[in-house]
């Protein structure tokens, strides 16, 4: 939490020595309007998260089950953990930088910017450092995240959106589907070995629909919603 704090401040300093603003231009302060773009993202993002692994499951010969050992007072300290990595990204890659940078750059030069980086960022995160094949893998499904988060920000003028997509998203793979490297939380992973996996046809999956599921669905959403303005 000492760090969020930090990294608050020094975003207030930044905003201030380079455009004379506030905290304010980042959309901080709540709104009903904030409060459901959140609530919507949040929601929108754990049902296109959970398609993708039911889906991957049936393409691997995964199914889920209860985890018998996971306890209630585990769920809210994953939750306390998850959103404070969510809230340590966002406040990197579109908070005062990325602020800062559709100011002086324009809206597309610090999109993809910012996109670039939120990729990069992942090979060291992943631990993918030094292994071709993985760093494309994961730069692209990453950047396409990074897209939809910072195209959020842009159309909304407010990271409250762009939380409700990137924490309901991490939510889902870590502690629903204990799919990270976190510990195992509601459910957990039961393999059939008689299974015959296609190993291209899941990997094509699960290329194809992080890459470009998410952030078309993120679009339409946004899409819709300005139009509702007019």
């Amino acid at each position: 939490m000492i760090g969020i704090l930090v990294q608050l401040l020094l975003s207030a300093l930044l905003l201030w020595w380079i455009e004379k603003q506030s905290l304010s231009v980042l959309g901080w302060q709540p709104s009903i309007k904030r409060i459901l773009q959140l609530s919507i993202g949040f929601l929108l993002a754990i049902m296109l998260a959970a398609t993708y692994h039911l889906i991957n499951g049936i393409l691997t010969g995964t199914s889920w089950q209860r985890n018998p050992s996971f306890r209630l007072s585990e769920l809210f300290n994953g939750l306390g953990w998850m959103l404070r990595s969510v809230l340590y990204e966002e406040l990197i890659f579109r908070g005062a930088l990325f602020y800062i940078a559709l100011k002086r750059l324009g809206t597309t030069k610090a999109l993809w910017l910012s996109v670039i980086a939120f990729g990069i960022y992942h090979w060291f995160s992943f631990g993918a450092f030094g292994q071709p094949f993985q760093m494309i893998f994961i730069f692209l499904i990453t950047a396409a995240a990074g897209w939809m988060y910072s195209y959020a920000f842009i159309k909304t003028g407010s990271l409250y959106a762009t939380i409700g997509l990137h924490f309901g998203w991490n939510c889902t793979g870590s502690l629903l589907f204990s799919q990270s490297s976190i510990g195992k939380y509601i459910l957990i992973p039961v393999k059939d070995p008689t299974f015959q996996q296609n190993d291209l046809r899941s990997f094509l999956f699960m290329f194809l629909y992080q890459f470009f599921i998410p952030a078309l669905i993120t679009w339409l959403w946004l899409r819709k919603m300005e139009k509702g303005k007019s």
